[in-house]
């Protein structure tokens, strides 16, 4: 047994059974081993040559150039460990949903329409407009019946038809979403709409092959299949832009608030919303979506103007932020889907925010007001604050433990909740200065709401300035021997190992890291609070407070 990066415990191998043509063989797959071993593994079984071999795991297709590790196919809290083989090699047109994908009978059938529009001769219709390649596809009446996305033609991508060529992980025209990575988000916008409750049209990972994709300038170059998301053509009655938003009820303009905060849509524009039969509103366009910054303005979110999102939450709105899972949800993507792990934590931010914030009464505009900028300023957003402050505090008191702290992850629960801790020095510290602010240790309880609060806050700021004599004091140990080893828990290394200090990621798995949202938490709270706090200010000449979700409305 050994741990991940997040304190997830992860095997170092298992079995894994291959079927090929009724065929069924296992063998035994190991923590350090890479893809193309594991090819090499299959071709011994099954006599497969390697090139004709793909892997899949969910989403995914497997790298040869990777290890099976960073698949986080060895997390025992991964729920698909399914690794399909792919053997055979798709000629002419055609259109397929990539191995692994979760799909519904709904999008299996559009699957099979499209199929069979390709196959008497209905090409694929590049849009007019977009930065990146967009295609219409029709069934066998000639209608359309969906949007096909490549991920390869997507804007800065290597195939880009209008002209905005680069390579994979290119910089696009907005920070925080890369070249080849806004196909995946529309898929997970779809994933991540539970229960259909905001109204993403079908939306899965396809792969699709025809003469009338973007292939480069070199005609006789190999014209390998696109892969990319596929969602349902949704017939409206026009776009949002066409309408007033006065005739939109709270519900449905809620609905694409609540998806375009978890999401932390970067693009809801007028264009981006249809408009069906009675006033019922559709998001689309998703793909510049979970990036890894929040460079966010309200001005990006049409609805943060409208008054239906200043009004309070609708009851059924409120009842499904209840059922929101932030570790559910980004666990789901990880497993399915190459996202970057600080993408991830800002998502988990943003539902973590909407949350909390609906919680305490705040609206929809309010929890906007603090995780979007204002205006087109460049001064960060609340939330940006509360994430810097945050990490600058996890990472000040964790560099100062010893690598000897680490063997905790060793211990079973019983043994480390009886023994003696051994804190750093700043953790001390930090508990002592906990321990006298608690409320217990106030001396009037009237005071308790007031003061506990503030002076936390400004306690916490200055443990993140250390001085020059506190950053050099990496030993300071109430107990240790005359090896320098601490007394309060037992000690497993050399003498050599003693000496190494911990290595730190500062930018690698944050998304799952329970000690820094405890401190993302605690900032957050205390924002929530002084922002419920700053509304109740705003009183009725009566004298009565007003409902905090209309006190800026």
């Amino acid at each position: 047994m050994s741990y991940s990066s997040h304190n997830k415990p992860k095997v170092r191998r298992f079995k894994l059974v291959v079927q090929v043509a009724g065929v069924f063989k296992q063998l035994t797959i190991f923590q350090w081993m890479s893809v193309s071993e594991l090819k090499q593994e299959i071709y011994r079984l099954f006599g497969v040559p390697v090139q004709q071999q793909r892997l899949f795991n969910g989403h995914l297709e497997l790298s040869s150039s990777r290890m099976l590790e960073d698949y986080h196919i060895f997390n025992q809290d991964k729920k698909n460990r399914i690794i399909v083989v792919e053997f055979r090699q798709l000629a002419g047109s055609f259109i397929r949903i990539c191995p692994g994908s979760e799909v519904n009978s709904a999008l299996s059938q559009l699957v099979a329409e499209i199929q069979h529009g390709l196959a008497i001769g209905l090409a694929p219709n590049l849009t007019m407009d977009g930065t990146g390649g967009t295609y219409f596809l029709k069934n066998t009446y000639k209608k359309i019946r969906a949007v096909f996305k490549p991920l390869d033609e997507e804007a800065f991508a290597p195939f880009n038809p209008r002209g905005h060529v680069g390579k994979f992980g290119s910089p696009g025209f907005r920070p925080g979403v890369l070249s080849g990575e806004a196909g995946y988000r529309e898929v997970a916008a779809y994933l991540l709409d539970h229960q259909r409750f905001s109204g993403v049209p079908n939306t899965t990972l396809v792969e699709c092959q025809h003469d009338n994709f973007y292939h480069g300038t070199d005609r006789n170059a190999e014209k390998n299949p696109k892969k990319g998301s596929l969602q349902e053509f949704i017939k409206s009655q026009g776009c949002i832009e066409d309408f007033s938003s006065s005739l939109f009820t709270k519900q449905e303009v809620q609905k694409i608030a609540i998806l375009d905060i978890r999401i932390l849509n970067m693009d809801r524009n007028e264009a981006n919303i249809l408009v069906q039969d009675n006033f019922h509103l559709v998001p689309i366009d998703h793909g510049l979506s979970i990036p890894d910054c929040l460079d966010i303005s309200e001005y990006d979110l049409c609805w943060m103007s409208w008054p239906q999102v200043k009004s309070p939450i609708e009851p059924e709105c409120y009842d499904y932020i209840e059922t929101i899972d932030p570790v559910a949800d980004i666990s789901l993507l990880r497993d399915t889907m190459p996202f970057r792990d600080k993408c991830l934590r800002n998502i988990r931010v943003s539902s973590l925010l909407l949350k909390k914030g609906a919680e305490a009464g705040l609206s929809l505009f309010h929890i906007g007001s603090m995780l979007y900028r204002e205006g087109y300023e460049d001064n960060p957003s609340i939330i940006e604050n509360i994430i810097d402050k945050s990490r600058n505090m996890y990472y000040t008191l964790n560099e100062h433990l010893h690598t000897r702290l680490m063997i905790e992850r060793s211990l079973s629960p019983r043994i480390k909740n009886n023994r003696q801790r051994a804190f750093s020095s700043g953790e001390e510290s930090f508990l002592d200065t906990l321990a006298r602010l608690s409320p217990k240790n106030q001396s009037s309880p009237q005071n308790t709401e007031t003061d506990t609060s503030d002076n936390a806050y400004d306690v916490v700021m200055m443990i993140s300035e250390l001085s020059e004599e506190d950053e050099e004091d990496h030993e300071n140990f109430p107990h240790l021997d005359s090896l320098g080893r601490s007394l309060s828990l037992p000690s497993l290394m050399d003498d050599h190992s003693i000496k190494k200090k911990v290595k730190k990621k500062r930018d690698e798995d944050e998304a799952f890291n329970q000690k820094l949202f405890y401190y993302i938490e605690a900032f957050m709270e205390q924002a929530i609070e002084m922002k419920v706090k700053d509304l109740r200010k705003n009183e009725t000449p009566e004298g009565r407070i007003r409902s905090c979700s209309y006190a800026l409305g």
